[in-house]
């Protein structure tokens, strides 16, 4: 044994192997630790976990408790409408107190009138602008409990111009009405009597194999109260009667009302203001031709040199009797002063006694203009009609030749011949003698326009043969 050995004299370990436990009990040490503290966060999370849930539970009792109730939910309500209301239109109660708005189509009310007057010049609705706090605003808009007024209190006839009034508007908000002035006109009231028509209204839901006749009518006139100038304006007064759906005979009190040459409603008033009338149901029909009537002047130089319709045909409706002697149906084409060919749409058809309903109300024409020129035609022979005793006519002088100028398109007078223009005259009831005469003329094509030039009235000479 060595000195070195000897002095120690303690028994030796692995120095290795100590290292090795050193590090093992090491990572035990850390490991439970590791696990305390794992420990620790778990019961953390739990109990975050529980408190969570608990608030849920909590949130979910008192949102059940406010919905429960009416009066929460109409709260609740109304708070979500006023956020709703200033999110749309871009303004915060908070933030905005004051702001304007303005209400369209506020009617006017009129007050205090004399019955003896008329007023005019008064609009059925104006605008008002309203400026103040943006809640008064709001609650002005949703509960609409305003008015516009006009007070005519102790006016009598003549002109004036008034100030529009408001009311039930809240005090803090400044109200200004446009127009604030109108000028109104009264008038004495006098009192006319007119003539009682008829008018079927809600025609669109009648069945088209009906059509419906008046058979009764219990008035023939009524009383109409208004101003001179109102009353200037009446056009026809007409009962309204309402056949809709309707499929068999029946009787209504139908309203009487006034309109103006445009067709647009009279405001007057009218004694009595509704009449009985007893009414047919029927479904007999017929079909006929339309016929197109030129009216109106062409501008010179121009005619109409043909004209199309865009339905030749129409079915009637009315009552048997009355429909047998209606054979065709007119319709007014107004050429005033058109210059070119043109398509006049939406055309009228003529409604005559009866005929109570139309297939269809309106046609379309097409019309053709073009320029014209004016020829003269001489020695036209005139004849003679209605010589049923076989007389001898005579004529005085050149009596026997008729001139005439005829005015057309181009085409159509360069194609005219003589023998297409007739001159007459007629000596129906005439006696052996001498006698003055008119002359007519005629033409093949009723687009040409005839003119006479010789003399419109001739002495003739009638004998026994």
């Amino acid at each position: 044994m060595s000195p070195r050995n000897a002095k120690n004299n303690k028994p030796l370990k692995d120095t290795t192997t100590d290292f090795f436990l050193k590090i093992v009990e090491k990572e035990k040490a850390q490991s439970t630790k590791e696990s305390t503290s794992k420990d620790t966060v778990n019961e953390k999370k739990v109990k975050a976990i529980d408190t969570g849930a608990r608030f849920y539970n909590y949130m979910n009792q008192i949102l059940d408790k406010i919905l429960s109730s009416k009066v929460s939910i109409m709260i609740l309500s109304f708070m979500m409408a006023g956020i709703l209301f200033y999110s749309v239109s871009g303004k915060d109660i908070l933030t905005s107190p004051t702001s304007g708005a303005t209400l369209e189509n506020v009617p006017v009310h009129v007050e205090n009138l004399d019955d003896s007057l008329e007023a005019s010049g008064i609009p059925d609705s104006v605008s008002v602008v309203l400026v103040g706090p943006s809640l008064d605003i709001y609650k002005t808009n949703f509960s609409k409990d305003y008015e516009v007024y006009l007070d005519l209190q102790d006016l009598n006839a003549g002109d004036y111009v008034l100030n529009l009034r408001t009311r039930h508007f809240p005090e803090s908000l400044q109200v200004v009405s446009i127009p604030s002035s109108i000028k109104v006109t009264l008038a004495k009231k006098v009192t006319r009597t007119f003539d009682l028509g008829y008018r079927f209204i809600n025609e669109d839901e009648l069945d088209s194999k009906y059509s419906v006749s008046v058979s009764q009518m219990d008035l023939d006139t009524v009383e109409l109260r208004a101003s001179e100038d109102t009353l200037s304006k009446v056009e026809k007064v007409e009962a309204c009667i309402d056949v809709s759906n309707q499929t068999e005979d029946f009787e209504q009190n139908a309203k009487i009302k006034a309109y103006d040459s445009n067709g647009d409603e009279l405001k007057v008033e009218v004694r009595p203001s509704d009449v009985h009338v007893t009414c047919q149901v029927s479904s007999y029909s017929k079909t006929v031709p339309i016929h197109a009537n030129i009216v109106g002047d062409l501008p010179t130089g121009y005619q109409v040199s043909e004209y199309t319709l865009s339905q030749n045909e129409v079915t009637i409706f009315g009552v048997e009797e009355q429909l047998k002697g209606v054979n065709q149906v007119e319709v007014d084409v107004d050429v005033s002063d058109l210059k070119s060919s043109t398509t006049l749409n939406d055309l009228s058809l003529k409604k005559i006694t009866g005929i109570n309903k139309f297939s269809q109300d309106t046609v379309d024409v097409n019309v053709e203009i073009e320029k014209v020129i004016t020829k003269k035609f001489d020695n036209i022979p005139i004849k003679v009609l209605n010589n049923s005793h076989d007389y001898k006519v005579s004529f005085a002088g050149q009596g026997q030749y008729a001139s005439v100028s005829i005015t057309g398109t181009e085409d159509k007078i360069n194609a005219l011949k003589v023998d297409n223009i007739q001159a007459t005259i007629d000596i129906d009831g005439l006696s052996v003698g001498t006698h003055q005469v008119n002359v007519k003329i005629a033409g093949d094509d009723e687009t040409l326009a005839m003119k006479l030039l010789s003399s419109s009235k001739i002495t003739i000479n009638i004998e026994r043969n």
